[in-house]
């Protein structure tokens, strides 16, 4: 089938179902702004599994924090908010409404939904470890991001047998489902959650989880997008897939965890091996079974995580938490001597050297105003090629560029690949001839509402980019530097 066909069919057909009225309703009330928690209270409490769920979700570990057990819809909403809300809405909306699309008899619609299931766990799971703001909106997102292959199946189903009977260990599904179909998953899905009327970051996950076109290391323009496609590759470790038979290697999605989100290999690997029993505690809610489940289930022998059980792994993890009680230490020393120095100068080139002997990092920079304060110059360094830059590496304040940026909007600025797309526009050349470096982070040093400075850090030496864990680690002592900057006299 042609793909403008097959867009106009997914677009306009009748044969494919509505979503719920619940889900417009809900959709409606809380776009308007003069909405209340008790407007959309009314509308939920009509729905008893949806009111459970919603209950549910305002008592999860998410929300620990809130010590009071809720028991209202209306504190729920109000605890959870309206985005959040609309997310599990929506979940269970589109699962009772795709549920009744069963009408090809040679799609695996419990392999389909355990895998959904599991990716949609896996990705909640991921953004509460990451502090993603609306982990609701991750479990959505997992749940949905194959849902073009539910489509395919309905709306296509001779040509869905061809498919099956092509697909191999070494067919690129993708590209057989252009050449089957006419359009990937990923293509059918967006057009589809569009149609649905889903958000738009919603439509981005569901569009671009296989994250075509990016670079390993590229995090992409939506996190959910980069959190779903991990999620996606840890569910097909622990459940089997019909569409896909070959297991992606445990090292690789490890590292795609660490790259993308930020990571620590330790964390990845206790939120893998706790995936299964997540799901399990959840497929009743997805009327599915506990035999389901083990028929699908690829239980984590020695052999499937062997990397992670290895003395190389422990030896890393001993890495990992020397190097924090490392930083740690030093910052509780660097605190210390803040109190006792009482020259700006002074706290600059402690805050460098602190940063550089705590955290590791290749090269530390800060570049400062100049004498007339029309160009940025780099004035305190430590670490690999400074000694060419101290006092020679100059920025025009009014050239474009992530240095002059962050100095200029106040705003912490991250370039993982200068030379991506994504970061094109916000790196200039002159940074990269003096920096010599296509990854490096830049943290503004803010006394009193004024940005008196740019600290940049680098792994200049092997190029790798600025992990979110260690750039959030340079933030503390800058702001520790701030605060003794501001206890001294004007």
């Amino acid at each position: 089938m042609q793909r403008d066909k097959l867009r106009s069919l997914v677009e306009t057909s009748e044969d494919l179902p509505v979503m719920p009225q619940i889900w417009l309703r809900v959709c409606k009330i809380t776009e308007d702004h003069r909405a209340s928690a008790h407007d959309v209270a009314e509308v939920i409490l009509k729905d008893q599994a949806m009111t459970a769920r919603v209950l549910k979700a305002a008592n999860s570990a998410h929300y620990a924090g809130y010590h009071q057990k809720i028991t209202t819809i209306t504190n729920a909403i109000v605890l959870l908010g309206f985005k959040e809300v609309r997310n599990i809405v929506l979940g269970y909306a589109a699962f009772n409404m795709l549920s009744r699309l069963k009408k090809n008899p040679h799609f695996d619609f419990r392999n389909f939904w355990i895998h959904s299931l599991a990716t949609a766990v896996g990705a909640m799971m991921l953004a509460e470890s990451i502090e993603y703001e609306l982990p609701e909106e991750a479990f959505v997102g997992g749940l949905l991001h194959d849902v073009g292959k539910l489509l395919a199946a309905y709306l296509l189903p001779r040509e869905y047998q061809n498919f099956i009977k092509s697909a191999d260990d070494d067919v690129n599904l993708l590209s057989l489902e252009r050449k089957v179909f006419g359009a990937t998953h990923q293509e059918i899905g967006e057009w589809a959650s569009k149609r649905w009327s889903f958000p738009e970051v919603l439509v981005h996950a569901i569009a671009r989880h296989h994250r075509l076109g990016l670079k390993e290391k590229e995090k992409s323009p939506h996190l959910l997008i980069d959190i779903v496609a991990v999620a996606d590759s840890m569910a097909k470790i622990i459940f089997r897939t019909t569409s896909e038979k070959r297991r992606p290697d445990v090292k690789a999605v490890n590292r795609q965890a660490q790259l993308l989100l930020g990571l620590s290999r330790e964390r990845w690997a206790l939120i893998l091996r706790n995936l299964a029993t997540k799901v399990r505690g959840l497929i009743s809610e997805f009327n599915l079974k506990q035999e389901d489940l083990e028929a699908y289930t690829e239980f984590l022998e020695d052999s499937h995580l062997e990397h992670l059980r290895t003395e190389r792994f422990y030896e890393q993890i001993n890495r990992e938490l020397t190097e924090k009680v490392k930083e740690l230490n030093m910052l509780n020393q660097f605190s210390t001597a803040l109190l006792q120095t009482t020259k700006r100068e002074d706290i600059l080139n402690l805050l460098m050297e602190s940063i550089y002997r705590a955290i590791n990092f290749s090269r530390v920079l800060l570049f400062v105003p100049g004498k007339h304060k029309r160009r940025l110059e780099a004035r305190w360094g430590f670490g690999a090629d400074v000694q060419h830059l101290i006092n020679k590496a100059k920025l025009d304040i009014n050239d474009k560029g992530a240095i002059v940026g962050s100095f200029t909007e106040g705003k912490i600025i991250n370039i993982l690949n200068a030379a991506s797309n994504l970061y094109a526009d916000q790196v200039s050349r002159k940074e990269l001839e003096l920096l010599q470096c296509a990854s490096f982070a830049c943290v503004p040093l803010v006394v009193n509402e004024t940005t008196e400075g740019v600290v940049v850090v680098d792994n200049h030496i092997s190029s790798e980019p600025v992990p979110d864990l260690r750039l959030n680690s340079v933030v503390t002592f800058v702001n520790q530097a701030s605060l003794g900057l501001q206890r001294l006299p004007s």
